[in-house]
């Protein structure tokens, strides 16, 4: 077993993988995404990285052309340096919402590329994870699709909760398979035929509603049972080349758990003072960030006082307009040294929403320990300690 602090990006990454240049179209990107299964690819020009590029973008944006030149869509995106260590590598893929960063030399030179996955093959490998479990990292009762349902739900699901994989159940609730945005790209990501072409904006969406999950969706399902060691999970990634499983305990599903879960973990072994806050969701501009790290910051120094806070995950799902009005929903999850802890509000006010999920959160904290609290005075308790002095 190894250490966290053993491992840099040089350590992980993948080799040079193949890349596209600015020149290139569209088409011929997509083309490298399926035959190399890369979820995003470096856009390169004379050895140095010009920019990344997802596979959401052509799912979301399906009127590009596809001999449209990639200087046209590509973002600049982040990279890490080859002596970045493991939990800066983690902090910048949990921190940039890519699954994939380009790996830089120290002239600053294309070297090789890490991805999520790079990350979880390092997780069987850390001592400090060994006796860390599944129930205390994964999403207990995550959303699912019915099979029945078309992809154009399952993507603007995968929007609302900020995911890229939803578990598929029948109209008993039973778990059937999974659907993720590439099973989605291999429907959507094709060239328009001349019919479609002339179709209105508005209406281009159509034909996918009539496409169905269950014919696009992976089975069978691999899952885990909530009280498996994290390590064992990451192996069954890796194994399986998946990105997420569904915790399952006789037969109903209990939660989920992801590479993205598995990298905040990473990012929650980070030396600082202040809490790692993501917040993921938001439409509105700038300025609201501000307000809301204020608030965030002042429920936080309460928290501190009780238990140790380490990654706050923020989402803001905002809900379909009523008149001029809109309401949002909040889900905080927090990750302490006494495990996970969630909590989920609605206002028509977003700050306020906000608030009262931090109220809702701060109160299951101190609720968690009184119990501690409890749990130490029990007479049992009591005699456990005395047994193993």
């Amino acid at each position: 077993m190894a250490k966290i602090e053993d491992f840099k990006a040089e350590d992980i990454m993948s080799e040079k993988l193949p890349h596209a240049e600015p020149g290139d179209t569209v088409s011929d990107a997509i083309g490298l995404m399926r035959k190399h299964e890369m979820e995003e690819i470096p856009v390169v020009q004379d050895s140095q990285v010009v920019g990344v590029l997802s596979d959401t973008v052509f799912i979301d944006r399906r009127n590009l052309s596809f001999s449209t030149k990639l200087k046209h869509v590509i973002h600049r995106g982040p990279s890490v340096d080859e002596d970045d260590s493991l939990v800066e590598v983690s902090e910048m893929l949990l921190s940039s919402d890519y699954r994939g960063v380009p790996v830089t030399s120290k002239s600053g030179d294309y070297i090789g590329f890490l991805t999520r996955k790079n990350v979880t093959e390092t997780i069987p490998k850390l001592d400090e994870l060994k006796k860390t479990i599944v129930k205390e990292f994964m999403t207990p009762s995550p959303a699912t699709i019915k099979t029945h349902e078309n992809i154009g739900k399952a993507r603007a699901m995968m929007k609302r909760y900020d995911v890229r994989v939803l578990p598929v159940v029948n109209k008993y609730g039973i778990l059937r398979g999974m659907v993720g945005i590439q099973d989605i790209l291999e429907e959507v990501a094709r060239p328009m035929t001349r019919q479609e072409k002339g179709v209105r904006s508005g209406e281009r969406d159509s034909p996918y509603q009539d496409i169905e999950v269950q014919s696009i969706m992976s089975e069978p399902p691999i899952t885990i049972n909530p009280n498996s060691k994290i390590h064992k999970a990451a192996e069954k990634m890796n194994e399986h080349d998946i990105s997420t499983l569904v915790a399952i305990q006789e037969d109903e599903i209990k939660g989920i758990l992801t590479q993205y879960d598995l990298i905040e973990m990473i990012t929650s072994f980070r030396e600082a003072d202040q809490v790692y806050v993501q917040i993921s969701g938001l439409e509105e501009g700038p300025e609201i960030y501000d307000q809301m790290y204020d608030l965030i910051q002042s429920y936080l120094k309460k928290i501190n006082k009780v238990l140790k806070p380490l990654v706050l995950n923020v989402h803001v799902v905002s809900h379909q307009k009523e008149g001029n009005q809109r309401k949002y929903s909040v889900r905080l999850r927090l990750s302490t040294d006494h495990g996970m802890l969630y909590a989920k509000e609605f206002d028509w006010n977003m700050m306020k929403a906000l608030d009262m999920a931090l109220d809702t959160l701060k109160k299951r904290i101190f609720q968690e320990k009184e119990k501690r609290v409890k749990k130490r005075k029990h007479p049992k308790y009591q005699k456990l300690i005395s047994e193993n002095e």
